[in-house]
């Protein structure tokens, strides 16, 4: 295997196969589970697919164009043949003598059997249910980015927060250590000042971090809709992925242009919108219908028996040859209209294509940035033990040392910033390509 095909293989297989799950305590959230709560708890998801809903709604509306009509009516009335004396009516217990009801019910049915413009219509309400579906996946695909990016803060947060409480910790014992060597007079009651310093600047910076924590923790909280967390699983499979190299630009694009849904959905609206523009020409065609009806009377003026009965069947033929221009108006606005929709589908495209180009680039000086950052690290860190240690042996100054752990602590965490720098650049890349965050389509 040469190594540009290795170093793809690497990557695919890092990015289609990060559902390998880790094993966890018990009291640790995942981000498998973190984006599973968002998809099934967050109203954005439940919003989704309710818009699904209401488009297979108006499908079905379309289609009753091609389904026959039943109507039933009936009525009833009550006539008199005169009015008779006030008197003798109401000591007979009635204003009416003589008098005559009637009522009459039927079933009228209607088929339509041609009717072009409801075709049309069909053809656009079914192309905007496909580009809802697709639509809502995307919504619920970019929830799942939504909630794996407030995990990533959440954990690039806890990592700030230890390096804090590591730099409080040696703040803490370099005071206690200076301040022994002070009463031994071996340093001055200066270094003891420098080390107080430094450690209230611990504190503080400890107490800074645990708010932004704590801030991070309630913006998962939110995007996933379930309590705080207690603690975060790392994502170690995902975190690794984010370092391999990345493939050719090329094919990410071919994925991208394939797999993102909603340009599936652009391209569906703009069908839906040439549906809707070859419309109005169609009400040329003339609109042919069969009806039918049953009618039952029991009014005896007409036969001289108690009731009758009636059936009819006949067709009806509408075309309307001019109405004011209406249709020709309508074509051209709905024309245009069309031709919004192609125009928006191709900008979508280059924004697809500028969004991968981006991401990869992003990825690209993340990944070196956070190799900077690991030399860095090191290079702190042996450097600030090195500094203790001459200080102990009375070849360093105090503020020496404080500046070493200083730069150990800035070291720790551009490193932290880094690690979940790439994280969050590989899943923007994942974003891009219209891939879901962590592995498989999450449905």
């Amino acid at each position: 295997m040469t190594p540009v095909v290795r170093k793809h293989a690497v990557f695919a297989g890092a990015v289609l196969g990060l559902a390998a799950p880790n094993v966890h305590a018990q009291n640790e959230l995942r981000i498998e589970d973190a984006v599973k709560s968002a998809l099934t708890r967050n109203e954005r998801a439940k919003i989704a697919d309710l818009n699904v809903t209401v488009s297979e709604a108006n499908l079905a509306r379309a289609r009753t164009a091609f389904f026959p009509t039943a109507i039933v009516n009936g009525t009833f009335s009550w006539k008199p043949d005169d009015l008779v004396d006030q008197t003798s009516a109401r000591a007979q217990g009635s204003l009416f003598k003589n008098a005559n009801s009637t009522a009459v019910t039927g079933l009228a049915v209607n088929q339509p059997l041609l009717n072009a413009s409801a075709i049309m219509l069909y053809a656009q309400s079914r192309q905007q249910l496909m580009g809802q579906v697709a639509q809502s996946q995307d919504d619920k695909r970019l929830l799942a980015f939504d909630a794996a990016r407030a995990f990533f803060i959440a954990l690039s947060a806890d990592a700030v927060l230890s390096a804090a409480n590591t730099r409080l910790t040696t703040a803490q014992a370099n005071l206690a250590d200076t301040q022994a060597r002070a009463d031994a007079k071996i340093v001055s009651t200066n270094d003891v000042t420098r080390a107080q310093i430094d450690l209230a600047n611990a504190q503080h910076e400890v107490e800074n971090d645990k708010g932004n924590s704590a801030v991070a923790y309630i913006g998962l909280a939110y995007t996933i809709n379930s309590p705080i967390p207690a603690k975060l699983a790392t994502p170690a499979t995902l975190l690794a992925a984010g370092r391999a190299p990345v493939p050719n630009q090329n094919e990410l694009l071919r994925i991208a242009i394939a797999t993102r849904p909603d340009l599936a959905s652009r391209r569906h609206l703009a069908f839906a919108a040439h549906d809707f523009a070859r419309e109005p020409l169609l009400r040329l065609v003339p609109v042919i219908a069969l009806t039918g009806s049953f009618g039952l009377s029991t009014d005896e003026t007409i036969t001289g028996h108690g009731f009758y009965n009636a059936e009819s069947l006949g067709a009806t033929l509408s075309w309307p040859l001019f109405d004011a221009g209406v249709r020709y108006a309508d074509k051209r606005s709905r024309d245009a209209q069309a031709t919004i929709a192609d125009l928006t589908t191709d900008a979508l495209i280059r924004t697809v294509n500028e969004q991968v180009l981006a991401s990869v680039a992003s990825l690209q000086a993340a990944q070196s940035g956070l190799d900077a950052a690991q030399r860095a690290r090191d290079a702190a860190k042996q450097s600030a033990d090195e500094t203790a240690i001459l200080y102990k042996q009375g070849l360093a100054k105090a503020i020496e040392l404080v500046d070493a752990n200083d730069a150990r602590f800035l070291a720790d965490v551009s490193y932290a910033t880094a690690e979940y720098s790439v994280a969050l650049a590989y899943l923007a890349l994942r974003q891009a390509i219209g891939l879901e965050p962590i592995g498989a389509e999450i449905r």
